[in-house]
């Protein structure tokens, strides 16, 4: 199991590039927030922007804009396949894009998830990607246009059922964790994160 995932792990960066420790995902949508960019988290009360569909998107595709604190646009999702969940229209893969500097939409990551169980989640800092058996939560590096995976948490088991366990924080290598307290923590952040909020184009 561990091996697969580490395998699958080295697909998704050699693929997308510019991503620090892996790239699993899922994603999530709706209806009116996925016409409008979504107010702030902070409370603040800013009010959303007009609606904004990527002139590079095709029909039948779907997006969401996801407001993050600490960048000046939104963070676009962009997926081919939404499924119903929550009253929402989700999605469990995601190409992820930023605007830089010329305010052009520059593609930074792909991050999928292990089923529809697994939205994508987000909150005013980063995104969350869940699986059965793992968690990642993903920043945006806005001066190198990449999304890099902050912390990512995740368990296997052996031919007997013995469980162990791995963690990981930007900048470090994976470490075995001593039992899945930091799997546990990462789950209960990303239950209580929104759900992004896909759009299709007609």
């Amino acid at each position: 199991m561990r091996k697969y995932m580490v395998l699958a792990f080295l697909i998704v960066i050699a693929a997308c590039g510019g991503i620090g420790i892996g790239s699993l995902a899922q994603g999530s949508g709706g209806k009116e927030a996925g016409r409008i960019w979504e107010k702030t988290l902070d409370g603040n009360g800013k009010e959303p922007a007009e609606e904004e569909v990527p002139s590079f998107l095709e029909e039948g595709q779907s997006y969401a804009y996801l407001e993050l604190k600490r960048g000046k646009d939104p963070v676009l999702l962009v997926t081919d396949g939404t499924y119903g969940y929550n009253g929402l229209e989700a999605s469990f893969s995601s190409e992820v894009y930023g605007k830089d500097g010329e305010g052009n939409w520059q593609r930074m990551a792909v991050i999928a998830g292990s089923g529809t169980a697994y939205p994508i989640r987000y909150d005013k800092r980063g995104i969350y990607v869940t699986g059965a058996h793992f968690a990642v939560y993903y920043t945006v590096d806005w001066e190198r246009m990449q999304l890099v995976a902050e912390e990512y948490a995740a368990e296997s088991f052996d031919e007997n059922g013995n469980a162990s366990y791995i963690y990981a924080e930007e900048g470090e290598a994976e470490q075995a964790a001593e039992d899945n307290r930091c799997l546990i923590a990462l789950f209960d952040r990303y239950e209580k994160a929104r759900l992004a909020d896909f759009q299709k184009v007609d």
